[in-house]
This record gives C-alpha cells, structure tokens and sequence, in this order.
C-alpha cells in the first residue's frame, strides 16, 4: 500500500495526503507504518474488539443524545479515538442486535451443533453444548449508536467533525466499486491475454471517469442521466425502390432542458 501511496505523491507535486480507510483495510501493523512514514490517517474501528475498560470509558463519557461526539486517547497506541452516537445508527444496531440474539437463543434452545453466530460460544462444562456469550452482549449492548474513528491527526488541526465528515466521504470511493463491478461489469474478467485484460480495466475505468463528471456537472445520478441519455433515440427509414431516406427522431425536450444539453451538444 505505501508503494501505492508514495507513487500517487510523486504524480501529485509530493503532497502529503490523508489515508482515509474502513476498518477491515487497515491493520495495527498497517497504521505502525505509515504513522513511521510521517502519515496521518483516518481509519474506521472495531469498537467491539476493544477492552471492557475502554468500552466503559466510552459510554461513562458519551451522551446518548444525537450527534454527540467525544475523543479519547487510546491506550497504549500513538492515537486518539473519536466515538459518534447517532439515533439513526442506534435503531439499525439494536434490529441487528435483537435479531442475532434471538438467532443465538434458538441455536442454544436446540444445540445446533453446525450452526454458527456472533453470540453463540461453546460451554466451559460441556465440550458439545453451546451457551450465550454473555460478555460479547454486553459489550454490544453499550455500543448500540456508537461508531468509533481511529485518527493520529490532532484536534487543533483537524476537528472532530471534520474527522467524521472525511470518513463518511468513503462512500464515494464505495460507490464507484459498486458501479464499477455491476453496471460497468468490471468483473468478472473472461480474458486471458495481458493486454486484453488491460484494455477491458482500461475501458470501464474510463467509463466510471465520463459517468462522475457528468455526476459531478449536471448534478444529477447516473440513473438519471441515464434515463434522459436513453430516451435519445433517431431511427433511419430508407425506401429502397428511391433511395429517399426519413429521419425520425424521439421527443428529446427532457434532454434539450437537462444540464446535459449544455455538455454533449456540439458547439
């Protein structure tokens, strides 16, 4: 990743950027190496996977009122944790919730033996029997509405909000894979040849670019752009007895009135 990176920085005048990840791309050992390259990142945490002291820190400090935020230092690591309450997160997380552990109580009701779940672990009395993990619940019970930032970027250069607010910005970097995979069917990839795989990467990666300018000019979706972009049709009738050939052509109104009139007509 840092070959990446450091690449990037030499085509950009040697700038220093923000790594901005979730928490399943960077590891401890992946946030050692670049805070030992001078890096300062925003990565997503795993709040769950925290000790039981730190948990409480969080939930003795945070407010359960919307929008509350606070940092901690985090033990022993070189970086602050920002942790965020939401209403909205706080629903999501307790349906989710009450629905794995109505999960685990069924698979504990019946020793399904084959089945697996989050707070299902096997019985310290019994090897083949299973029982409720009452330590995980209770540690996914405080954090219901919390989402948690790993950041070493001090609060004098970079807020709190601001920290959130570059986190949340991951979801177009998310959302160009999603269009990437399905709409531009980037994967799966049927050739074989060096060159011809480059070329299909080539060909979508240059589609996703004309799809976000126009995201980014017209202000409208792609699936808008694309319904106005579809209804664009001409057909071309020629009698093959005189040669005369007819144009018709579709109501294009909703086009000539878009933004994207203004980019795709030739001037």
């Amino acid at each position: 990743m840092l070959d990446v990176i450091k690449e990037f920085q030499k085509r950009h005048s040697n700038s220093k950027p923000i790594i901005v990840a979730d928490a399943a791309m960077l590891s401890q050992e992946n946030m050692s190496l670049l805070e030992a390259e001078g890096y300062q990142y925003i990565v997503g945490a795993r709040l769950a996977n925290t000790t039981k002291f730190f948990i409480e820190s969080i939930t003795s400090r945070l407010k359960r009122q919307d929008g509350d935020v606070i940092r901690l230092p985090y033990p022993n690591r070189s970086y602050d944790m920002i942790c965020a309450y939401s209403e909205k997160r706080a629903k999501k997380d307790q349906h989710e919730f009450d629905k794995q552990i109505a999960k685990a109580q069924k698979i504990i009701s019946q020793q399904e033996t084959g089945k697996r779940t989050k707070f299902v672990k096997k019985s310290a009395e019994h090897k083949d029997s299973f029982t409720l993990n009452e330590e995980l619940k209770e540690k996914a019970e405080k954090l219901i509405g919390i989402k948690g930032y790993c950041t070493n970027i001090p609060e004098h250069i970079l807020s709190n909000s601001q920290v959130i607010e570059y986190y949340h910005g991951l979801w177009h970097v998310e959302q160009s894979f999603r269009m990437s995979k399905t709409d531009l069917k980037t994967r799966p990839i049927f050739h074989y040849m060096h060159d011809a795989i480059r070329a299909h990467v080539l060909v979508c990666f240059v589609g996703l670019m004309i799809g976000k300018f126009l995201e980014i000019k017209t202000g409208l979706s792609l699936r808008k752009v694309r319904d106005i972009l579809w209804n664009v049709q001409e057909a071309h009738i020629e009698d093959s007895l005189t040669g005369k050939r007819i144009i018709l052509q579709t109501n294009i109104k909703d086009f000539n009135e878009s933004k994207l009139a203004q980019i795709l007509k030739p001037h």
